[in-house]
Order: structure tokens, then C-alpha cells, then sequence
């Protein structure tokens, strides 16, 4: 088995409010030894396919799993594991509906996650990812962009009520953040030479494993202060 530690929630310049090229947050999480990351730009995917195509063109040694974070009529949704997107500002039903139908294109390796439930002032979903029958695979508990982390507590109780999966992600928007909070997923290599080469893995083992639950939450560490101040303000 080999564990991989990944940062499952970062945006680049293509979202709307994200800072840095694609070049800068794919040397940031190389040089921060990361394994892969997700890259989940808001209501695009334009930001994974010139990760992708930069990492394949200089034959980098980082996964990069296709995501995109969904603004729902009623919240945000990440939506890992799709090649294409989906339309912003329909129900979170309705979003998870098309994400599924478009999962059994996937061998049924797509994964979706409530982030930042609970932060105020965020899009975010709330009770509804708890209290309702909305078909989710996990929720996350820490997000790296908070004040005091009393959202990530709420989080993390809800989680332990309803024993659902529970992960983290920096939800960095600068090269500052990336990183700030991995989780870590084991996967299963056959040959050294796979050993050596995380990127031969496929993504859709590691959402695989994700999905299953089979994911352990490695690093959680606080966006600085200063850094939040300067993109507020930016």
C-alpha cells in the first residue's frame, strides 16, 4: 500500500476570487511534498484542465483530481472526479442528481462533498447536508480559511452523529494556503516502478477510497490571518 497525503479543496486564478496561476499552485503543492491536490475552482473546470495539461507537459510527479465547487441555489458543493461541469444555481438535489447520472459514466467514482457547512458568510449548506436526505459522501470538517474554527467544531459534531465520511481541505486561494489541510488516502500499488511514479495512480482509486470512507484527515492548520486580510481585501 502507499498513502498519499492530498489537499482535496484548492482554487487557482480561474475561480473568480482565486490569486494564482495554475504554474504557481502546482510548484507550491510539489514543493510542500504533496502527492496530489483538487483542483476546485468555482463553477469551472477550466482551472483542472490547464493543471492537468501542465503537469502532463512537464512530465510532473502530482495528481490532479478533476473537481469543481458547484454554487447550488441553496449552498456550495464540491464535485470530485467529473470531466465536465455542471450548471450553477440549480437545487442541491438536482446538482447531485446530474453529478450521479453523470457518475456511471465514472465506474461510480464520483465524490461529493459539503465544504465549509457551517461557515457563515460562505455559500455554505448547513443543516441540510445533516438533517435531510441529500446523497453526499462526505463532509468537511476542517477548512483551512476560518477565525476562530467554531464552524469546524460544528462540523466535526454533526459528522460523528450521522457517521458520515469525513475529510478536510485547505480551500486555499493563494500558493500561501495550499497544503494547510490533507487528508491522507492508502491505495494499492502492484510494481515499483508504480511505486516511484505517484502519477501512473489513478485518480479513481484514490475517489474510490474516499468514497468508501477508507480516508484518514492528516494536517489541519489555520489560513494566517494576514493572508485572509489581503485576499479580503484584494
Amino acid at each position: 500500500m502507499l498513502a498519499l497525503t492530498l489537499d482535496l479543496h484548492v482554487h487557482t486564478n480561474y475561480s473568480h476570487d482565486g490569486h494564482d496561476s495554475v504554474e504557481k499552485i502546482i510548484k507550491t503543492a510539489i514543493a510542500k511534498k504533496l502527492d496530489g491536490i483538487a483542483i476546485c475552482d468555482h463553477d469551472t473546470m477550466e482551472g483542472y484542465y490547464a493543471a492537468r495539461k501542465y503537469v502532463a507537459d512537464n512530465e510532473l510527479n502530482l495528481i490532479i483530481i478533476p473537481g469543481i465547487e458547484v454554487k447550488t441555489s441553496k449552498g456550495h458543493l464540491l464535485v470530485l472526479g467529473l470531466e465536465q461541469g455542471i450548471e450553477r444555481g440549480l437545487s442541491p438535489e438536482e446538482t447531485i442528481r446530474i453529478a450521479r447520472e453523470k457518475d456511471k459514466e465514472k465506474n461510480g467514482t464520483v465524490v461529493i462533498i459539503a465544504p465549509h457547512p457551517f461557515h457563515p458568510f460562505r455559500h455554505s449548506i448547513g443543516d441540510l447536508c445533516v438533517h435531510s436526505e441529500l446523497d453526499i459522501d462526505a463532509i468537511e470538517i476542517y477548512n483551512s480559511r476560518y477565525f476562530f474554527g467554531v464552524a469546524n467544531e460544528i462540523a466535526s459534531r454533526k459528522v460523528a452523529r450521522r457517521s458520515i465520511t469525513a475529510v478536510a481541505g485547505s480551500d486555499a486561494h493563494s500558493t500561501e494556503c495550499v497544503g494547510l489541510a490533507t487528508v491522507e488516502v492508502e491505495v494499492e500499488v502492484e510494481t515499483e516502478a508504480e511505486k516511484k511514479s505517484k502519477q501512473k495512480m489513478q485518480v479513481e482509486a484514490i475517489l474510490r477510497r474516499i468514497k468508501d470512507g477508507e480516508v484518514g484527515i492528516k494536517s489541519c492548520k489555520r489560513t494566517p490571518f494576514w493572508v485572509y486580510f489581503k485576499q479580503f481585501f484584494l
